[in-house]
Protein backbone atom coordinates (compact mmCIF):
# COMPACT_ATOMS: atom_id res chain seq x y z
CA UNK A 1 0.00 0.00 0.00
CA UNK A 2 2.77 2.39 0.96
CA UNK A 3 4.73 1.41 -2.14
CA UNK A 4 1.70 2.04 -4.34
CA UNK A 5 1.23 5.53 -2.85
CA UNK A 6 4.90 6.29 -3.33
CA UNK A 7 4.71 5.24 -6.97
CA UNK A 8 1.67 7.43 -7.56
CA UNK A 9 3.35 10.38 -5.84
CA UNK A 10 6.55 9.85 -7.86
CA UNK A 11 4.59 9.60 -11.11
CA UNK A 12 2.56 12.72 -10.32
CA UNK A 13 5.69 14.68 -9.36
CA UNK A 14 7.47 13.59 -12.54
CA UNK A 15 4.55 14.77 -14.69
CA UNK A 16 4.50 18.15 -12.92
CA UNK A 17 8.27 18.52 -13.34
CA UNK A 18 8.15 17.67 -17.05
CA UNK A 19 5.19 19.99 -17.57
CA UNK A 20 6.89 22.93 -15.82
CA UNK A 21 10.12 22.25 -17.74
CA UNK A 22 8.16 22.19 -21.00
CA UNK A 23 6.45 25.49 -20.17
CA UNK A 24 9.79 27.08 -19.29
CA UNK A 25 11.21 25.86 -22.58
CA UNK A 26 8.27 27.33 -24.51
CA UNK A 27 8.68 30.66 -22.71
CA UNK A 28 12.42 30.65 -23.44
CA UNK A 29 11.88 29.99 -27.13
CA UNK A 30 9.23 32.71 -27.26
CA UNK A 31 11.80 35.30 -26.21
CA UNK A 32 14.77 33.75 -28.00
CA UNK A 33 13.74 31.46 -30.85
CA UNK A 34 17.26 30.27 -31.60
CA UNK A 35 17.93 29.77 -27.87
CA UNK A 36 21.16 31.75 -28.35
CA UNK A 37 21.03 33.11 -24.81
CA UNK A 38 21.48 29.57 -23.51
CA UNK A 39 25.21 30.35 -23.77
CA UNK A 40 25.47 34.08 -24.55
CA UNK A 41 23.70 35.15 -21.35
CA UNK A 42 26.86 34.61 -19.28
CA UNK A 43 28.88 37.86 -18.73
CA UNK A 44 32.25 36.09 -18.79
CA UNK A 45 31.74 34.42 -22.17
CA UNK A 46 34.72 35.42 -24.31
CA UNK A 47 37.66 34.07 -26.29
CA UNK A 48 40.83 35.02 -28.15
CA UNK A 49 40.24 34.79 -31.92
CA UNK A 50 42.62 33.63 -34.65
CA UNK A 51 44.17 37.12 -34.90
CA UNK A 52 44.95 37.26 -31.20
CA UNK A 53 42.18 39.77 -30.43
CA UNK A 54 39.94 39.53 -27.40
CA UNK A 55 36.28 39.00 -28.28
CA UNK A 56 33.49 39.41 -25.77
CA UNK A 57 30.56 37.16 -26.70
CA UNK A 58 28.21 38.14 -23.88
CA UNK A 59 24.79 39.53 -24.89
CA UNK A 60 23.04 41.71 -22.32
CA UNK A 61 19.40 40.80 -22.92
CA UNK A 62 17.72 43.81 -21.18
CA UNK A 63 19.95 46.28 -23.04
CA UNK A 64 19.47 44.52 -26.38
CA UNK A 65 15.70 44.51 -25.89
CA UNK A 66 15.84 48.31 -25.49
CA UNK A 67 17.91 48.80 -28.64
CA UNK A 68 16.80 49.67 -32.16
CA UNK A 69 17.47 46.07 -33.27
CA UNK A 70 15.39 44.48 -30.51
CA UNK A 71 12.88 43.05 -32.98
CA UNK A 72 15.54 41.44 -35.17
CA UNK A 73 16.19 37.77 -34.42
CA UNK A 74 19.77 36.63 -33.95
CA UNK A 75 19.64 34.49 -37.09
CA UNK A 76 18.36 37.51 -39.02
CA UNK A 77 21.91 38.89 -38.99
CA UNK A 78 23.98 35.78 -38.26
CA UNK A 79 22.67 33.89 -41.26
CA UNK A 80 25.58 31.40 -41.32
CA UNK A 81 24.72 29.89 -37.93
CA UNK A 82 22.60 26.78 -38.46
CA UNK A 83 23.45 24.61 -35.46
CA UNK A 84 24.29 24.72 -31.76
CA UNK A 85 27.09 24.65 -30.79
CA UNK A 86 28.09 26.59 -33.91
CA UNK A 87 31.36 27.24 -35.70
CA UNK A 88 33.09 30.64 -35.69
CA UNK A 89 30.52 33.19 -36.82
CA UNK A 90 31.27 35.13 -39.99
CA UNK A 91 31.29 38.92 -40.10
CA UNK A 92 27.74 40.27 -40.24
CA UNK A 93 26.70 41.78 -43.56
CA UNK A 94 24.39 44.72 -42.80
CA UNK A 95 22.98 44.58 -46.35
CA UNK A 96 21.39 41.18 -45.80
CA UNK A 97 17.59 41.06 -46.06
CA UNK A 98 16.23 40.42 -42.59
CA UNK A 99 12.90 38.88 -41.61
CA UNK A 100 11.29 42.25 -40.81
CA UNK A 101 8.83 43.60 -43.39
CA UNK A 102 8.79 47.28 -44.26
CA UNK A 103 5.16 48.21 -43.37
CA UNK A 104 4.46 50.60 -46.26
CA UNK A 105 5.54 48.13 -48.96
CA UNK A 106 5.23 44.76 -47.17
CA UNK A 107 8.65 43.87 -48.60
CA UNK A 108 11.55 42.28 -46.75
CA UNK A 109 13.62 45.06 -45.17
CA UNK A 110 17.24 45.69 -46.16
CA UNK A 111 19.82 48.48 -45.79
CA UNK A 112 20.70 48.13 -49.47
CA UNK A 113 19.41 51.64 -50.22
CA UNK A 114 21.79 53.05 -47.62
CA UNK A 115 24.69 51.42 -49.46
CA UNK A 116 23.57 53.29 -52.58
CA UNK A 117 23.67 56.58 -50.67
CA UNK A 118 27.17 55.85 -49.42
CA UNK A 119 28.53 55.21 -52.93
CA UNK A 120 27.56 58.78 -53.83
CA UNK A 121 28.80 60.40 -50.62
CA UNK A 122 32.15 61.73 -49.48
CA UNK A 123 32.68 58.49 -47.55
CA UNK A 124 32.50 56.24 -50.61
CA UNK A 125 35.26 53.69 -51.14
CA UNK A 126 35.30 54.35 -54.91
CA UNK A 127 36.71 57.31 -56.82
CA UNK A 128 35.08 59.10 -59.76
CA UNK A 129 36.19 56.33 -62.10
CA UNK A 130 34.54 53.73 -59.84
CA UNK A 131 37.91 52.35 -58.79
CA UNK A 132 38.97 51.73 -55.16
CA UNK A 133 40.48 54.80 -53.54
CA UNK A 134 44.11 54.86 -52.49
CA UNK A 135 43.40 54.41 -48.78
CA UNK A 136 40.18 52.45 -49.07
CA UNK A 137 40.69 50.89 -45.62
CA UNK A 138 40.24 54.36 -44.07
CA UNK A 139 36.70 54.73 -45.36
CA UNK A 140 34.05 54.05 -42.69
CA UNK A 141 31.98 50.90 -42.64
CA UNK A 142 28.53 50.46 -41.09
CA UNK A 143 29.80 49.42 -37.67
CA UNK A 144 32.38 52.21 -37.54
CA UNK A 145 29.51 54.63 -36.92
CA UNK A 146 26.66 52.42 -35.71
CA UNK A 147 26.80 50.52 -32.43
CA UNK A 148 23.16 49.44 -31.98
CA UNK A 149 22.08 52.60 -30.07
CA UNK A 150 19.41 52.41 -27.40
CA UNK A 151 15.96 53.91 -27.73
CA UNK A 152 15.65 57.46 -26.44
CA UNK A 153 11.86 57.93 -26.09
CA UNK A 154 10.38 61.40 -26.34
CA UNK A 155 7.64 62.58 -23.99
CA UNK A 156 5.05 64.91 -25.55
CA UNK A 157 2.79 65.52 -22.56
CA UNK A 158 3.76 68.32 -20.13
CA UNK A 159 7.45 67.48 -20.60
CA UNK A 160 8.06 67.30 -16.88
CA UNK A 161 10.66 64.61 -17.47
CA UNK A 162 12.17 63.05 -20.58
CA UNK A 163 11.29 59.50 -21.45
CA UNK A 164 8.16 57.46 -21.85
CA UNK A 165 4.89 59.36 -21.43
CA UNK A 166 2.27 57.42 -19.49
CA UNK A 167 -0.43 59.61 -21.05
CA UNK A 168 0.66 58.60 -24.55
CA UNK A 169 0.76 54.93 -23.56
CA UNK A 170 -2.76 55.24 -22.17
CA UNK A 171 -3.98 56.39 -25.57
CA UNK A 172 -2.20 53.48 -27.24
CA UNK A 173 -3.95 50.99 -24.94
CA UNK A 174 -7.35 52.08 -26.26
CA UNK A 175 -6.71 50.04 -29.41
CA UNK A 176 -3.58 47.95 -28.78
CA UNK A 177 -3.80 45.30 -26.06
CA UNK A 178 -0.23 43.97 -25.83
CA UNK A 179 2.14 46.17 -23.82
CA UNK A 180 5.15 44.61 -25.53
CA UNK A 181 3.97 45.94 -28.90
CA UNK A 182 2.96 49.31 -27.40
CA UNK A 183 6.36 49.96 -25.80
CA UNK A 184 8.26 48.83 -28.89
CA UNK A 185 6.19 50.92 -31.30
CA UNK A 186 6.24 53.97 -29.00
CA UNK A 187 10.02 53.73 -28.54
CA UNK A 188 10.64 53.31 -32.27
CA UNK A 189 8.46 56.23 -33.37
CA UNK A 190 9.38 58.77 -30.68
CA UNK A 191 13.09 57.99 -30.93
CA UNK A 192 12.97 58.90 -34.61
CA UNK A 193 11.32 62.24 -33.84
CA UNK A 194 14.47 63.65 -32.23
CA UNK A 195 18.19 62.99 -32.21
CA UNK A 196 19.07 59.37 -31.63
CA UNK A 197 22.37 60.49 -30.12
CA UNK A 198 23.46 63.59 -28.26
CA UNK A 199 25.72 66.14 -30.06
CA UNK A 200 28.59 65.14 -27.77
CA UNK A 201 28.20 61.48 -28.70
CA UNK A 202 28.05 62.27 -32.42
CA UNK A 203 31.18 64.43 -32.20
CA UNK A 204 33.02 61.62 -30.41
CA UNK A 205 31.94 59.18 -33.11
CA UNK A 206 33.23 61.41 -35.92
CA UNK A 207 36.40 62.09 -33.96
CA UNK A 208 37.45 58.45 -34.20
CA UNK A 209 38.58 59.21 -37.74
CA UNK A 210 38.68 62.99 -38.08
CA UNK A 211 40.95 63.44 -35.07
CA UNK A 212 43.32 60.66 -36.14
CA UNK A 213 46.47 62.57 -37.13
CA UNK A 214 47.74 59.89 -39.53
CA UNK A 215 44.39 59.47 -41.29
CA UNK A 216 43.96 63.24 -41.56
CA UNK A 217 47.40 63.60 -43.12
CA UNK A 218 46.78 60.80 -45.63
CA UNK A 219 43.59 62.42 -46.93
CA UNK A 220 44.73 66.04 -46.64
CA UNK A 221 41.87 66.96 -44.31
CA UNK A 222 41.57 69.76 -41.79
CA UNK A 223 43.63 68.86 -38.76
CA UNK A 224 41.58 67.66 -35.81
CA UNK A 225 38.20 68.86 -37.08
CA UNK A 226 36.29 67.51 -34.09
CA UNK A 227 38.81 68.90 -31.60
CA UNK A 228 38.50 72.33 -33.20
CA UNK A 229 34.69 72.04 -33.02
CA UNK A 230 35.11 71.45 -29.28
CA UNK A 231 36.97 74.76 -29.00
CA UNK A 232 33.93 76.71 -30.21
CA UNK A 233 30.79 77.78 -28.31
CA UNK A 234 28.83 74.98 -29.97
CA UNK A 235 31.37 72.35 -28.96
CA UNK A 236 31.63 73.56 -25.38
CA UNK A 237 27.84 73.56 -25.00
CA UNK A 238 27.73 70.04 -26.47
CA UNK A 239 30.31 68.94 -23.88
CA UNK A 240 27.82 70.04 -21.19
CA UNK A 241 25.17 67.81 -22.86
CA UNK A 242 23.08 70.62 -24.34
CA UNK A 243 21.09 68.85 -27.07
CA UNK A 244 19.89 72.07 -28.72
CA UNK A 245 23.38 72.66 -30.08
CA UNK A 246 24.15 71.76 -33.74
CA UNK A 247 26.43 68.77 -34.20
CA UNK A 248 28.43 67.44 -37.16
CA UNK A 249 25.39 66.00 -38.94
CA UNK A 250 23.32 69.19 -38.59
CA UNK A 251 25.87 71.15 -40.62
CA UNK A 252 27.22 68.55 -43.05
CA UNK A 253 23.95 66.98 -44.27
CA UNK A 254 21.32 68.65 -46.48
CA UNK A 255 17.98 69.20 -44.76
CA UNK A 256 15.59 66.29 -45.16
CA UNK A 257 18.20 63.93 -46.60
CA UNK A 258 19.74 60.81 -45.13
CA UNK A 259 22.95 61.32 -43.15
CA UNK A 260 24.50 58.77 -45.50
CA UNK A 261 24.25 61.30 -48.35
CA UNK A 262 26.96 63.58 -46.94
CA UNK A 263 28.86 65.37 -49.74
CA UNK A 264 32.27 67.01 -49.95
CA UNK A 265 32.47 70.77 -49.32
CA UNK A 266 33.74 71.16 -52.90
CA UNK A 267 30.51 69.70 -54.33
CA UNK A 268 28.08 72.47 -55.44
CA UNK A 269 25.19 70.39 -54.06
CA UNK A 270 26.78 70.13 -50.61
CA UNK A 271 25.30 72.19 -47.79
CA UNK A 272 28.85 73.13 -46.73
CA UNK A 273 29.77 74.49 -50.17
CA UNK A 274 30.84 78.14 -50.13
CA UNK A 275 27.62 79.23 -51.88
CA UNK A 276 25.32 77.24 -49.57
CA UNK A 277 26.82 77.89 -46.14
CA UNK A 278 24.43 80.70 -45.27
CA UNK A 279 21.50 78.29 -45.38
CA UNK A 280 22.93 76.35 -42.45
CA UNK A 281 23.16 79.22 -39.98
CA UNK A 282 19.93 81.07 -40.81
CA UNK A 283 17.71 77.99 -40.76
CA UNK A 284 14.62 78.19 -38.56
CA UNK A 285 16.19 75.88 -35.94
CA UNK A 286 19.33 78.00 -35.50
CA UNK A 287 19.58 81.72 -36.36
CA UNK A 288 16.56 82.49 -38.60
CA UNK A 289 17.24 86.24 -38.76
CA UNK A 290 20.99 85.97 -39.21
CA UNK A 291 22.82 87.74 -42.02
CA UNK A 292 24.55 85.55 -44.64
CA UNK A 293 27.81 87.00 -43.31
CA UNK A 294 27.41 84.79 -40.25
CA UNK A 295 28.40 81.86 -42.47
CA UNK A 296 31.90 83.32 -42.50
CA UNK A 297 32.28 82.20 -38.90
CA UNK A 298 34.78 79.37 -38.67
CA UNK A 299 33.29 76.34 -36.98
CA UNK A 300 36.68 74.61 -37.11
CA UNK A 301 39.09 77.36 -36.05
CA UNK A 302 42.71 76.36 -36.50
CA UNK A 303 45.11 78.84 -34.95
CA UNK A 304 47.89 77.82 -37.27
CA UNK A 305 50.48 80.19 -38.78
CA UNK A 306 50.09 78.54 -42.18
CA UNK A 307 46.27 78.43 -42.41
CA UNK A 308 45.22 81.44 -40.30
CA UNK A 309 48.16 83.86 -39.80
CA UNK A 310 46.00 86.75 -38.54
CA UNK A 311 44.26 84.61 -35.92
CA UNK A 312 47.57 83.01 -34.98
CA UNK A 313 49.28 86.35 -34.28
CA UNK A 314 46.16 87.65 -32.53
CA UNK A 315 46.19 84.65 -30.21
CA UNK A 316 49.94 84.94 -29.55
CA UNK A 317 49.51 88.64 -28.75
CA UNK A 318 46.83 88.03 -26.15
CA UNK A 319 48.72 85.12 -24.58
CA UNK A 320 51.79 87.36 -24.30
CA UNK A 321 49.72 90.27 -22.96
CA UNK A 322 47.99 88.08 -20.36
CA UNK A 323 51.23 86.43 -19.25
CA UNK A 324 53.12 89.71 -19.22
CA UNK A 325 50.45 91.28 -17.01
CA UNK A 326 49.65 88.48 -14.60
CA UNK A 327 53.10 87.03 -13.99
CA UNK A 328 54.69 90.29 -12.66
CA UNK A 329 51.56 90.94 -10.59
CA UNK A 330 51.72 87.45 -9.10
CA UNK A 331 55.42 88.01 -8.36
CA UNK A 332 54.68 91.24 -6.48
CA UNK A 333 51.89 89.54 -4.50
CA UNK A 334 54.21 86.68 -3.61
CA UNK A 335 56.93 89.07 -2.33
CA UNK A 336 54.31 91.00 -0.34
CA UNK A 337 53.12 87.74 1.24
CA UNK A 338 56.69 86.85 2.23
CA UNK A 339 57.14 90.27 3.84
CA UNK A 340 53.92 89.87 5.83
CA UNK A 341 54.88 86.40 7.05
CA UNK A 342 58.49 87.33 7.87
CA UNK A 343 58.54 91.08 8.61
CA UNK A 344 62.00 91.09 10.23
CA UNK A 345 63.88 89.05 7.65
CA UNK A 346 66.46 91.00 5.65
CA UNK A 347 68.77 90.04 2.85
CA UNK A 348 72.32 91.18 3.46
CA UNK A 349 73.69 93.26 6.36
CA UNK A 350 72.08 96.40 7.73
CA UNK A 351 74.30 99.50 7.97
Amino acid sequence: MVLKRFCRFFLFGSVLFLLSFFLMLIDSFAADIGNCLLCHKYPGLSRIDENGKFRLLFVNEPIFNNSVHAKVKCEGCHTDIKKIPHDTAKKVDCLTECHIKEPSSEQQFSHQEVAGFLTKSVHTKLDKEQKPKQYVEDMPDCKDCHDNPLYRPLSFFKRVRPGISETALGRCRVCHKKDEFIFRFYNHVTTRLHKIRSPKNIAEMCGRCHDDAQLVARHNLSTKAVFSYGETYHGKAAAFLDERIPDCLDCHVNRGESVHQMLSHTDPLSVTHENNKAGICNSIECHPKASPKLAGYKVHPEFDLKQSPSQYYFRVFFITLTGGTLLPLMGIMFLDLIRRLFPNVTIGRRK
